[in-house]
C-alpha cells in the first residue's frame, strides 16, 4: 500500500488581509460646485462673483499701478490682462468659494434666508 499524506491546511498569517476595495473616487470639482450650488444657491453664486471682481478688480489695479505682466497678458490692455490673470488664478478663487460660502451661511440672517428659500432651487 502506497504512503498516505496527511493534510496539510497552508498557514494563516495573524494579520489579516488588506481590504480588496478601491477607495471612492474623489468627485470632479464641477461636481463639488454643483453640490454646493444645491447646499447654498444663490450664496454661492453671490460668493463666487464677488470674489471674481475682487481679483479682477486687485490685477486692474496693480496693472495700473506699474506691473508688467509677462506672456499673454502683455498684449492685451489693462483689463484683458487683469482677465487673464483672473483666469490663471481660478483654482484659488474656487478654493476660497468652497471655504467661505459655509462660513458666510453660518450668519443668523443668511442662514434664515437660505432656509426659508431653499425650496425656490433645484439644479
Amino acid at each position: 500500500m502506497a504512503p498516505v499524506e496527511p493534510d496539510v491546511k497552508p498557514s494563516t498569517p495573524d494579520i489579516a488581509p488588506p481590504e480588496t476595495t478601491t477607495p471612492a473616487a474623489k468627485p470632479s470639482l464641477l461636481a463639488r460646485f454643483k453640490a454646493l450650488l444645491v447646499d447654498y444657491g444663490p450664496l454661492a453664486i453671490a460668493v463666487n462673483y464677488v470674489i471674481f471682481g475682487l481679483v479682477i478688480v486687485g490685477f486692474w489695479m496693480a496693472i495700473r499701478a506699474g506691473f508688467q505682466p509677462q506672456g499673454t497678458g502683455a498684449q492685451a490692455g489693462a483689463w484683458g490682462a487683469a482677465y487673464v490673470a483672473s483666469q490663471v488664478v481660478r483654482p484659488l478663487r474656487l478654493a476660497a468659494v468652497f471655504v467661505l460660502t459655509p462660513l458666510i451661511a453660518r450668519i443668523p440672517p443668511v442662514s434664515r434666508f437660505l432656509e426659508r428659500n431653499k425650496h425656490k432651487w433645484s439644479f
